[in-house]
C-alpha cells in the first residue's frame, strides 16, 4: 500500500514537474533480470521505479537505514540494506534470490553518482554480479536528472525534463560459459558491454528518440 501510493505520487511530481518520458517497455522482459543505468541523482531510483511496468527492488548501503523510521519506509519501497565490508559476497547472494523469484533488481554499475553528468566507466564488481547471477541485464539510460537534481543542489530544480529509455536485453550466457577467457577478463567485457549499451542509448535519445531504442 505504502509503496503503490508512493509510485502514484513520484509519477504524478515527475510528469506535472518534469515532463517524465519513458521508451522502450516493450524491452523488458518477464521474470527475472538485472536493470543497470547510469547514475547521477537521488532521482534516479524513484524514476526507474515509476517508468518499469513491474515491480524493482535496489541494494543500498546499511548507513541509508541507520535512522528506523527513514529505514522502514525505504525498505516499504524495496530498497535492501548491504553491509559495509561484505558487499560483494552479501550483493550476489541477495541478487541470486531477487533473479530466482522472477524481480527486477537495479545496480548503478559506475557505482555512485555522476560529478558532471557524463557517464562514467563501469566497476568490474558489476560483471562479477552479473557472471554469478547469471542474469539477463537491461542496460537503461537515464536523461535529465543531474539538471534536475545533481549532487551539488540541496533542492530539485523543477522544469528539468527527464526522460527513461530502456535498451534490448543483454544476454551474457555464452560469457558464462566461456573457458578461453579467465573470470577477470570476462567480468571485464561484461561490464564493458552493459556501459556501451548504455551509451548507444544515449545517442539514441540526443539524436531525437526516433523508433524504438537499441
Amino acid at each position: 500500500m505504502i509503496r503503490t501510493f508512493s509510485i502514484i505520487i513520484y509519477k504524478i511530481y515527475l510528469i506535472l514537474f518534469h515532463r517524465l518520458k519513458v521508451y522502450g517497455k516493450e524491452h523488458i522482459p518477464k521474470g527475472g533480470a538485472i536493470i543497470a543505468s547510469n547514475h547521477a541523482s537521488f532521482f534516479d531510483p524513484p524514476v526507474i521505479g515509476v517508468s518499469c511496468p513491474h515491480t524493482t527492488h535496489i541494494l543500498a548501503r546499511d548507513s541509508l537505514f541507520a535512522f528506523p523510521p527513514f529505514g522502514w519506509f525505504l525498505k516499504k519501497l524495496g530498497a535492501h540494506p548491504i553491509q559495509r565490508g561484505k558487499g560483494n559476497l552479501q550483493t550476489i547472494k541477495k541478487t541470486r534470490s531477487f533473479i530466482r523469484m522472477g524481480e527486477k533488481l537495479v545496480i548503478f554499475p559506475e557505482g555512485k553518482r555522476s560529478s558532471d553528468g557524463k557517464l562514467g566507466s563501469g566497476l568490474r564488481g558489476v560483471g562479477l554480479l552479473v557472471y554469478q547471477a547469471g542474469a539477463t541485464v537491461i542496460p537503461t539510460y537515464i536523461h535529465g536528472t543531474f539538471e534536475a537534481w545533481n549532487k551539488h543542489h540541496k533542492c530539485p530544480r523543477l522544469g528539468k525534463k527527464i526522460a527513461c529509455v530502456f535498451g534490448k536485453p543483454l544476454d551474457f550466457s555464452d560469457y558464462i560459459n566461456e573457458n578461453g577467457d579467465n573470470k577477470k577478463m570476462l567480468q571485464k567485457k561484461i561490464v564493458d558491454q552493459i556501459m556501451e549499451a548504455i551509451a548507444n542509448l544515449q545517442k539514441w535519445y540526443l539524436s531525437g528518440a526516433n523508433g524504438s531504442p537499441p
